[in-house]
């Protein structure tokens, strides 16, 4: 600041009368002394500044404080009180400030401003702290909630029930009822249950190996009885078609979500999608014909069903072989369950085709070889250990559920081969 001299001090009192003393500069008459004019004039000129400059400061800071105040935050606290500090200390420089007061009271309320502070905003600051004080709390938070949300929610999901079987119907129809019967095992595992094979991690059921197994063995039975169903004598050019679409959907890969697995770029669509189609095709394959039961039908039937059976006692004795004993064995259960599902589906169509094809049977005399056919696939289905063992033959300690099953498929076997015999039998008597 410029220093006034007494000289200046006794000219000012002199020609400036104190009750027109403002904020505004005042004009000092012009005296003999050049000097003295230079000085006031530009002590006025400071004023005139350091007022201009000081009220738009106070203007602005008002501003800024109103619109804190409606804000509820909890930070940057010192950053304010710093800022009120430093324009505190600033302003005690300037002697001369009319504002100077209401200024220091204005820094002192920001001081002593508080922010609000919502529950919420305290709930995550304090589960912050918790959480980053303690690096044992998420090693063990985190892996907890994974064996509950993967070891709960896969048995809620898993379901692998032999109970809930088809109903045939007590009058006879004069259409294919076997079709349906294969449409009803579709939807049982597509729409009544979660389709497993094809869920990816983030489902619980991603962990599940046996029942995804299960669904397969179903689906791959429905799938060869529908391609030994296109060699029937009395399909129709509709009926035709109509069966072959649905052996081409039951031939997609049952693993397919909404991606192929070959590159997560290609979209596709996914595998229950396409089984549902398929049973869709199943049901128009049964309305678009009549059907004519005939020894040669149902003799095709049985070996169509026959060969697949002979495959997978055939892969079954050939893992038995080459891994019964082994210490550590993580496929004999995916083996078993497959084989179970398709022979519980292969259940549900035979016993269908007892309805459909019951006069021949009988009138062929396999009644008997037909029985004990269908008793075999359901004893196969309904085995149900709680551990799959796929232990030596010669352990009297250890069990070998492969060998097991394979009891059942081969008893099957046996029995359609009887059944093939016998219908090739009564039909070259009668012809001769």
């Amino acid at each position: 600041m410029v220093k006034k001299n007494n000289t200046l001090k006794s000219q000012a009192k002199k020609d400036t009368p104190v009750d027109d003393i403002s904020n505004e500069p005042v004009e000092i008459e012009a005296t003999d002394s050049t000097v003295i004019e230079s000085e006031e004039n530009k002590t006025e000129k400071i004023k005139a500044v350091l007022n201009k400059v000081t009220v738009t400061i106070k203007l602005y800071a008002s501003a800024l404080l109103n619109k804190l105040k409606n804000i509820s935050f909890s930070g940057s606290k010192d950053f304010f009180k710093n800022a009120g500090q430093f324009a505190l200390d600033k302003l005690d420089d300037i002697k001369t400030y009319p504002y100077g007061d209401k200024f220091k009271e204005l820094s002192t309320s920001i001081k002593k401003f508080k922010f609000k502070k919502t529950g919420f905003v305290k709930f995550i600051k304090k589960a912050g702290r918790k959480l980053s004080s303690s690096w044992k709390t998420i090693l063990t938070v985190v892996p907890m909630f994974l064996i509950f949300y993967y070891a709960v929610g896969s048995q809620i999901v898993e379901d692998m029930d032999v109970t809930t079987e088809y109903d045939v119907p007590a009058e006879k129809s004069p259409l294919f009822e076997t079709p349906d019967s294969m449409a009803f095992l579709l939807k049982r595992e597509v729409d009544d249950k979660m389709w497993t094979p094809n869920l990816p991690i983030i489902f619980p059921a991603y962990v599940l190996d046996n029942m995804p197994n299960f669904q397969i063995g179903i689906i791959d039975a429905v799938k060869d009885v529908s391609n030994t169903m296109r060699k029937l004598s009395f399909n129709t050019p509709a009926q035709n078609k109509d069966i072959k679409d649905a052996h081409k959907l039951l031939s997609y890969a049952p693993n397919i979500w909404i991606m192929t697995r070959k590159s997560a770029l290609n979209l596709a669509p996914s595998s229950n999608s396409q089984y549902r189609k398929a049973a869709k095709k199943l049901k128009d394959y049964r309305r678009n014909g009549i059907f004519t039961p005939t020894a040669a039908d149902l003799e095709r039937l049985v070996t169509g069903i026959g060969k697949e059976l002979q495959k997978i006692a055939q892969a079954n004795e050939e893992y038995q072989q080459e891994n019964s004993g082994d210490f550590w064995d993580t496929s004999s259960d995916d083996l078993f369950y497959h084989n179970r599902g398709y022979a519980f589906a292969l259940w549900q169509i035979t016993k269908t085709l007892s309805a459909d094809y019951k006069d021949l049977i009988l009138d062929m005399n396999v009644y008997p070889e037909w029985t004990y056919f269908v008793s075999s696939l359901k004893r196969a289905a309904e085995m149900k250990p709680i551990i799959i063992r796929n232990g030596a033959p010669t352990s009297v300690f250890v069990p070998n559920h492969l060998i097991m099953q394979n009891y059942y498929l081969l008893r099957a076997l046996t029995a359609a081969e009887k059944i093939r015999n016998g219908l090739i039998r009564e039909e070259y008597v009668r012809q001769n």
